[in-house]
Parts: structure tokens; sequence; C-alpha cells
């Protein structure tokens, strides 16, 4: 830019960040900022660092250590003779990992663990600037107490939660692990274990299963010696128990007598949570990828749920196009604002808060789900590919070995004949042209390929009645 000698130059900074949320009143604007004008041709930044230039401020004499050491440390980087030198140090800090892949505590140097601790205060009325009567660590009086001279550090309240001589611990997670089997806890508030709570519907069987967790004594079938506080041992516990084997199905008198099962005179009937409808479509029909560890998946959502007005902000979901797409929903990323829909749907908890028991709603909208949303119109699409690869040549070899897959039982006379002939009707549907094949065998995405050796009327109509059976109530409840 040219300029005679003398100009005045006005500039002008338009900051047209209009805000990222739903409100677009994130506005953003530039706090500090500074123009430079030269007249150099090719102009460069200052060659100082700004932090290294602070400190250039500073008498000498009144420099800290640390301030010292920032100085030369930059020094050293523009003395031509040191570049051997700062190769290698730059080697050696290339050798050092940037961080761990577990948390460890560390004392603080000259300290032994404890020593040290930051005081923490009462705030007179919430006010953190005015800081009260100053509070030490300790534990509930009505629970065992802590060992003698305790140090107060996060392992000693380890140790305290798992002593033996206060079971509560194991209560919890053993009352958990009930009501994940039985949908319903020994204790009906999981969250709560006071004297306020509901009574224990079986107080000898919890605290019997808390010891067992403990210091386990019974061994099950194939298992070896069970260790202490395995979950594994819990649950061949429960499982193998007749209790949990026994029939779901309820009678007149049950159901006068024990109308909520709280005396366990039948097995648990209900529908399993979201993660599981959805993981037992994509296994039943081979498409669930095993895969353990690793990142986050972004599975089919829709795609205006992270875009304003319904997000709080635009977020980015990279649909999954390859195995990853079939990944077990434990690995579905979730926005705290927008959790995954699907499993919304089921009553799976979103971030807000903790969820200690999710509730069990049965609303058409999860029907319309399994009917309609795109990974279970996949499942029913492989499902129905993996039929014709390994189901035998016939119809009614086909239809029993997919009502198998799904419900773990062979169909009835009634329910053979039902499906056999929703079958040849979706194979008229195709031949009338009410229905095309094509999309409906394998989708837009070709996911999953027809057979070879087979057509996509054949895998059309045998995807509809897959489809049928993975919205069955019988293929998504407990029972």
């Amino acid at each position: 830019v040219e300029f005679p000698k003398g100009a005045i130059l006005n500039f002008q900074l338009a900051q047209k960040h209009g805000g990222d949320n739903s409100d677009d009143n994130q506005t953003h604007n530039l706090g500090r900022w500074r123009l430079s004008v030269t007249t150099a041709t090719n102009a460069v930044a200052d060659p100082i660092p700004a932090n290294v230039r602070e400190i250039f401020a500073i008498p000498r004499d009144q420099r800290s250590a640390r301030q010292i050491a920032t100085v030369f440390s930059y020094w050293r980087t523009q003395v031509p003779e040191f570049r051997e030198t700062n190769d290698k140090i730059e080697s050696l800090w290339k050798q050092w990992p940037e961080g761990t892949p577990t948390l460890t505590l560390v004392a603080r140097a000259g300290a032994a663990p404890g020593d040290e601790r930051r005081s923490t205060h009462m705030f007179k009325r919430g006010d953190w600037l005015k800081p009260g009567t100053e509070v030490t660590f300790g534990t509930p009086a009505m629970l065992h107490p802590l060992p003698p001279n305790s140090d107060g550090t996060r392992l000693t309240l380890a140790r305290w939660l798992v002593d033996k001589k206060s079971p509560t611990t194991a209560r919890v997670a053993v009352n958990r692990v009930w009501q994940d089997y039985f949908g319903t806890g020994l204790l009906e508030t999981p969250e709560d274990f006071g004297v306020q709570s509901p009574a224990v519907s079986h107080p000898q069987l919890l605290d019997w299963l808390a010891t067992e967790f403990m210091d386990p004594i019974v061994a099950t079938s194939g298992e070896a010696a069970p260790a202490p506080w395995s979950l594994k041992h819990l649950h061949r516990l429960i499982v193998n128990s007749d209790t949990y084997k026994q029939s779901s199905r309820v009678t007149p008198e049950l159901l006068e007598r024990d109308r909520f099962n709280r005396l366990l005179a039948r097995a648990p009937r209900s529908r399993v949570e979201g993660e599981i409808v959805r993981d037992t479509a994509l296994a039943v029909s081979g498409l669930l990828n095993p895969q353990l560890g690793g990142r986050s998946v972004y599975p089919p959502a829709p795609e205006f749920l992270f875009q304003p007005p319904a997000s709080y902000g635009p977020k980015v979901w990279a649909e999954e196009k390859g195995d990853d797409r079939y990944r077990r929903s434990m690995y579905v990323f979730r926005f705290r604002s927008v959790p995954y829909p699907v499993l919304m749907n089921f009553d799976a908890p979103n971030g807000d808060f903790s969820c200690v028991r999710r509730p069990r709603s049965n609303t058409p909208l999860q029907a319309l789900t399994t009917l309609n949303e795109t990974q279970f119109m996949e499942a029913a699409q492989g499902l129905a590919a993996k039929t014709l690869r390994e189901g035998g040549a016939s119809d009614d070899e086909r239809i029993r070995y997919a009502f198998r897959r799904v419900l773990s039982r062979p169909p009835t006379a009634e329910e053979q004949a039902e499906l056999k002939a929703l079958l040849e009707r979706q194979r008229q549907r195709i031949a009338d042209g009410w229905v095309n094949a094509a999309e409906l065998a394998t989708g837009r995405n070709q996911v999953p390929e027809v057979p070879p050796g087979m057509t996509p009327t054949q895998l059309a109509a045998l995807t509809v009645v897959s489809r049928a059976l993975l919205n069955l109530d019988e293929a998504i409840t407990k029972e």
C-alpha cells in the first residue's frame, strides 16, 4: 500500500462473529489487539517471544530464578555455537513421555503423603471470599472410624470404603447388580440406604450376598476359586440361582399376593436397556463389531439434532461408514446436551446428572424406532442376508432359522404359518411394483450386499420378515 508522507491511516475492524449457540448471544469480541505499520518489504513478527520480552522489561537484579531460566533457554537457541547441544536437548525431550496412561499421585517434594495439606474452610453464607471455620477430613460418625493415625490420603479413604468392619459399599454394589437382573433391587432405592428408605425385601439375603462378595466361599460350576470383590462371581451366583431361573409367567393368584414381585415368587420380566436393544439387533443380524476398546463411534443419527436450535451450538457428527458403524452401544459418542436419540427413546440417561435407576417406559416411539431407524433397518437386511446364506433352501427352514436367532426358540405352528404368509405377501407386492426390491434389500448405502446366487427380490421379501421379528416385544424383553 502506497501513501504520502504524513498520511493518517484509519483502520476499521469488523468483528462478525455472531455466536455459536442457539440464541446467537456469544459474541466473543477481541478484548486486546494491536496494529503495527512498517516500510519493510517482507515484514516479520517480533522474533522475540512475548513472555521473554516481558521479562526484558524487568530490571536484571529483580528477576526471579524462573525468569532467568526462561531468558537463558531462549538465549541458548540463538547462539550458533550451541546448535549441537540444543539438538541433543531436543532429542532427549522427545524421549520424555507426554503423559502417563494412569493417574499417578505424587507427594510434594520433601513432604510425606498428607503433609502440607491445603486448608479447607466453610464459607460464610456460601461466599468463597469469606472463609470461616477450618474443616478437616473425616467420615460419618455412624459408620466405622478411620484407622488410628490416618494420613487422610485417597488411598486411606479407598481402604476405609472396602473395610469389612462396615459392608456398606458391598451392600450397595450387590443391590445394584440385583437391580440390573430383577428390575428392582432388594432395596428399592439404590441411591439411599438411609433410615428413611423403604425396608429391604430380603435383608438376610442382602447381607449374605454382600459378605460373599467381599469374602467368597461358594464356588459355582465351572469357576475356580473366586477372588474377593469379584463381580463375575456375583453374576454367576445370581444367574445360577433357582430364583432367577423361575418362569416369569404371572398367574392371578401370584398377581393378587405379590403384585410387584417383591417376594420373588416369579422371574423378572422387563424390557432390556436401550444399549442392549441395539446390540441385540446387530448381534442376531451378524453385523455387530465385537472389537474391544478404541475411540468413540458415530452411528447414523438425524443431522438436524446437532444444529441450532435443536442443539446448543453446532456439533460435528461424522457418521461411520465401515465396521465401526456397528460397534457396541457402549462406544457410541454422547453429547451431554444431545444424547444419541435411539438410546434416549429407550430411556437411556443423558449426561446432566448421575443416574442410579433407569425408568422403563413402553411407548409407540420405541416401536417406530425398531421398525424404521436406520440401524435397525440395516440389522433386518443383515439378518435376511445371513438367513439366505445359512438358513437352508426352503422358506420354512429360513423362517425357523431367523426366528430362533432372534427369539432363541423355535416358532409355533401358528407363528410359522403367519410369517410364511407375510413372506408370500411381500413377494407379491414386489412383483406388483409396490416395493423397490433393490432399495429394501440393501439400502442406499449397499449394506449388506446381496449374497451370491440370490436376487434382490428374495432378500427384500425376507428383510420384511426379519424386520417384523426384530420388532416383536419378545425380541427386546427379558423373561
